[in-house]
């Protein structure tokens, strides 16, 4: 009689997700900011038409693209979080997480289905913004390898950050706390990997830090995917200003193999490494957010042990999938 499923917590969660306006207004502000990102991209692209060299219809769709790949990126990477942040705290405040311990629910169920809750909000929201990219279509020079990129590197990135909310919030058992903590985690990941790239740089004669440097950092793995988006000469003085952003983030994973430069596809490493975290978050949750009277090691850490081991032997048995995103290839 334990095994009741998913769908009672699942319920629990959409309901308060979707109750009132909030998400009506997160849905949205996330797609007028998306929109207003392509929008700007488009206004800076149509406005150098006719200066310098001639700007073609495939350029102005793959800027668009690039804008608009940025600024879902960077909305997901804060809403992600936002989601799963007052999942536990939120029962300890309401003083509902006793209630819960009491009934059949085991602590993987509780957790799957708050995770999964935010995860399909965060799906409702990726999916109100693709209207956005088939508009990008019509200008060509996106094809369909370059939206899966996106896409995995989009949804890589909503998993983690699901995920990290998550941990937060069981860790503290307080909503605030819990948000000052897990954008904390955020900042350092992003910014602490920049200037530590930066500093790299600066110390050994401005050359191009170790793509290693930035494989935590979910803005240079959008960066990197989106490094083939575009020909190289299309950034220049005079023509797709816009798109200089993208070579900031791409620092760290541009190398020169033969004479020409090349992006390398960090976003792989990254993709397995949020990955891997992922598990070891769900497994350190199980063990905050015990049922109760349990404790110590149990079945699902058993579980748990063995999906972080045969997640280890796939990255070894595809070790040369993803290190082809921190190794630049021989000439």
């Amino acid at each position: 009689m334990r095994q009741i499923g998913l769908m009672p917590v699942l319920l629990k969660e959409f309901r308060t997700q979707l109750r009132g306006s909030r998400a009506a207004l997160l849905i949205t502000t996330y797609v007028g900011l998306a929109l207003i990102a392509m929008r700007l991209v488009y206004n800076a692209v149509a406005g150098q038409v006719g200066v310098g060299p001639p700007i073609f219809s495939a350029q102005i769709g793959q800027a668009m693209f690039i804008g608009l790949a940025l600024a879902v990126q960077a909305l997901t990477i804060f809403l992600a979080p936002a989601t799963t942040v007052s999942s536990i705290s939120s029962e300890h405040e309401r003083r509902t997480f006793e209630l819960l311990q009491a009934t059949p629910l085991s602590a993987t169920q509780l957790l799957a289905g708050k995770l999964l809750a935010g995860l399909a909000f965060i799906g409702l929201l990726l999916l109100a913004v693709l209207p956005l990219f088939s508009v990008i279509v019509l200008f060509g020079g996106v094809g369909a390898p370059d939206i899966a990129r996106v896409v995995a590197v989009v949804l890589g990135t909503a998993v983690m950050g699901a995920a990290l909310g998550l941990l937060c919030s069981a860790i503290t058992r307080q909503t605030y706390s819990a948000t000052l903590l897990c954008y904390a985690l955020l900042v350092a990941a992003i910014g602490g990997t920049l200037f530590a790239a930066n500093l790299w740089s600066q110390t050994n004669g401005n050359v191009a830090p170790p793509a290693s440097y930035l494989m935590t950092n979910p803005l240079a793995a959008i960066g990197s995917a989106l490094g083939r988006t575009r020909p190289p000469e299309v950034v220049s003085s005079e023509t797709l200003r816009p798109l200089v952003a993208l070579s900031l983030l791409t620092q760290g994973s541009v190398a020169a193999v033969g004479g020409e430069r090349v992006v390398l596809p960090l976003y792989r490493a990254t993709l397995l490494l949020y990955g891997g975290l992922t598990l070891l978050i769900a497994w350190a949750c199980l063990h905050l957010v015990p049922p109760k009277g349990r404790r110590g090691i149990g079945r699902a850490d058993a579980v748990m042990l063995g999906l972080v081991l045969a997640y280890g032997l796939l990255a070894y048995l595809v070790r040369a999938w993803w290190l082809a995103g921190l190794v630049a290839p021989k000439a």
